[in-house]
């Protein structure tokens, strides 16, 4: 088997700075996503000391694991020979090939690495966080996870002490297989299902790895978003080519005689093909267009498609009029999609304080109906005032004229 290789890392649309960091050596045949952590651009140093003290590791022919533990190492006594750093520290999954079949996975944070077989796309690693450890303990649905207010807390990270843990992963590769490493800027935009119909979607792994950053960015983009993505391939299969071209093993290619298949009784074998006119220099420019055009139609496609499959999926909360109203799609559209009210509530406008209307303005997101029905409830409980209380059948008498209390009566204070 050969390989193909495709990655990208962006800042994202919600931070000022990529803290991200990615690896591609292809020389060593490792690859690695470090999502970093800390103030005054300290996550951004995490992250690249992981990255760097990893490659290094790896290239002095350290095993995974061992170069993680190095990596730890580098990123902690960076941070404690410096002020300005302390307390910084990063997320690192990475991927080694070791031969033609295996790779070894060394994982440690909530970045994360998926494998795609035969159209299945399988989460691998487990992530060290604090709902991932609640979902694990039954204390967490999966669903809520996804929202949970402590979701952005790791249990696990490189940098924060001076020993560290590291989770392995022994995995053989089979032709076909699509491996991804990606930090959660992808995985908090993007359920599974969505990135795994990208993964099954785009042949080429530059392309997935374009696309998905792409579409995380369309989600919102709140985070840093970094991804690879490792093809493995047949031998026979060129660059550039996806291994679905080659044949699969087992099965015959067909030998050109007519018909292809044995005739059944009383069925009428079908008439031979008529041979192909000799091709002209105006025919083959034509199909070589065709063949370059046919990909980015689809690729276009599939990427309208899956901005259509988004934008019906997400629920926002924001104003329609002056009314405060829920809403079915993304504020102000994708490409044709327009939002829908789903519900108005009873507040308008004014009963909003002004960042609350500021955020509403905005369009609050959610990532479903429950989720945002909780919201506008809680928000017209907040918002709603109490009834007056019912009126007493006693008579207060005008001012100035109560008689003072009886001393000999005792009194009780609540």
């Amino acid at each position: 088997m050969n390989f193909a290789v495709g990655a990208r890392t962006d800042v994202g649309r919600g931070r000022p700075a990529n803290e991200d960091s990615v690896l591609v050596d292809h020389e060593d045949r490792l690859y690695a996503v470090a999502d970093g952590m800390g103030g005054h651009r300290a996550g951004e140093v995490a992250s690249a000391t992981a990255i760097d003290a990893l490659k290094a590791a790896f290239a002095d022919g350290v095993p995974l694991d061992q170069a993680v533990v190095e990596a730890n190492a580098a990123v902690f006594e960076k941070a404690s020979g410096n002020l300005d750093l302390r307390g910084m520290g990063t997320t690192l999954t990475a991927a080694a090939l070791l031969d033609d079949r295996r790779v070894l996975l060394g994982h440690v944070g909530d970045s994360r690495a998926y494998l795609m077989r035969d159209g299945g796309v399988t989460r691998i690693t487990e992530d060290h966080s604090l709902v991932e450890q609640l979902v694990r303990e039954g204390r967490l649905r999966p669903e809520e996870a996804a929202s949970h207010p402590q979701k952005a807390i790791i249990t696990r990270a490189l940098g924060i002490d001076p020993e560290v843990e590291v989770d392995t992963y022994p995995l053989d590769l089979l032709p076909g297989d699509r491996l991804l490493l990606c930090s959660d800027g992808l995985t908090n935009m993007l359920t599974d299902r969505a990135i795994a119909g990208i993964l099954r979607r785009q042949p080429d792994p530059q392309l997935a790895a374009d696309v998905l950053v792409d579409m995380a960015n369309e989600a919102g983009g709140d985070d840093n978003i970094t991804v690879v993505v490792i093809d493995a391939r047949h031998d026979s299969a060129a660059d550039g080519v996806s291994s679905a071209a080659a044949p699969a093993a087992g099965v015959e290619e067909p030998t050109g005689e007519w018909p292809p298949f044995a005739e059944e009784e009383g069925e009428v074998a079908p008439e031979p093909p008529v041979p192909a006119e000799a091709e002209t220099p105006r025919s083959r420019r034509g199909r070589r267009a065709l063949a370059w055009l046919l990909p980015v139609i689809l690729l276009f496609g599939a990427g309208f498609g899956a901005l259509g499959w988004y934008a019906r999926r997400t629920y926002y909360v924001g104003l329609a009029g002056e009314r405060v109203a829920l809403y079915r799609g993304v504020p102000g559209g994708v490409l044709g999609w327009d939002p829908t009210v789903e519900q108005r509530s009873g507040l308008i406008a004014d009963d909003l304080t002004p960042a609350q209307r500021a955020d509403l303005e905005g369009g609050h997101r959610f990532a479903d109906r429950s989720e945002a029905l909780r919201y506008l409830r809680r928000l017209e409980q907040e918002l709603t005032p109490p009834p007056a209380p019912a009126s007493s059948s006693t008579t207060v008498p005008p001012f100035g004229v109560v008689d003072p209390p009886d001393p000999k009566t005792p009194s009780t204070i609540r």
